[in-house]
């Protein structure tokens, strides 16, 4: 597993940019209950519509065919409009929290993945930003760290403060000669956004680590 100390950490700090840039998490669960109540309803509405074509004895074989296709069809676009809703904004997240949903994610992944360490609540913008930085990560070591792979997360709660790392054992890249994908650069902003640091250390054949360390103040509601 990479060290810190092996690679010189990459610091991608940057200018302040305009704060709506990148959607607060208010607005993640609003376009998610919009694709909710809007999109998705109206394919649930059209698949029952074709469905109901195909039962009627008044439609010829050769249209009960292709209106079955259609409805295959429907369906694939539903089940793509309800994965992106739920990485919108994730029920367990909202519900449990981050260390549930990280545990969830890592269980899902494509790669073999550890988490240690917990959090208590934080603030939505807080949690959001860390869920789909870590999400982010595990993904990149899934796509370029290489076969047989391994992901160390790690969650370190101060009072006040969070800080997180993701690891992988994999191939590793040089920095210095690697463009960076929107991604990263996204990890980057929303967690700056929130008064946070985001590093980046990598080395040819020793894994690639992210950093990040930002507040965690407890949510105005309460939540546990």
């Amino acid at each position: 597993m990479l060290s810190i100390s092996d690679s010189e950490p990459i610091q991608t700090r940057r200018p302040p940019r305009a704060p709506a840039a990148i959607p607060l998490a208010d607005d993640r669960r609003r376009l998610e209950r919009d694709l909710h109540d809007g999109v998705q309803n109206e394919l649930v509405a059209l698949i029952v519509t074709l469905a109901l074509a195909q039962e009627d004895p008044k439609t010829p074989p050769p249209l009960v065919e292709t209106l079955a296709g259609l409805e295959a069809r429907a369906q694939a676009v539903l089940d793509s409009v309800r994965n992106i809703a739920r990485g919108i904004y994730p029920p367990l997240l909202a519900d449990f929290g981050l260390a549930k949903a990280l545990r969830v994610q890592a269980a899902r992944a494509a790669v073999d993945v550890g988490l240690i360490g917990s959090a208590p609540r934080g603030t939505a913008a807080a949690e959001d930003a860390v869920y789909f930085a870590c999400s982010e990560a595990i993904q990149n070591a899934a796509k370029h760290a290489g076969r047989g792979t391994r992901v160390a997360l790690r969650l370190h709660y101060d009072p006040g403060s969070l800080a997180v790392r993701v690891a992988d054992d994999g191939r590793g890249f040089d920095p210095a000669h690697t463009p960076r994908g929107a991604g990263l650069q996204n990890i980057r902003d929303r967690i700056e956004d929130l008064g946070g640091t985001f590093k980046l250390a990598s080395r040819p054949g020793h894994g690639t680590a992210v950093i990040i360390s930002l507040p965690w103040p407890a949510p105005a509601d309460h939540r546990r």
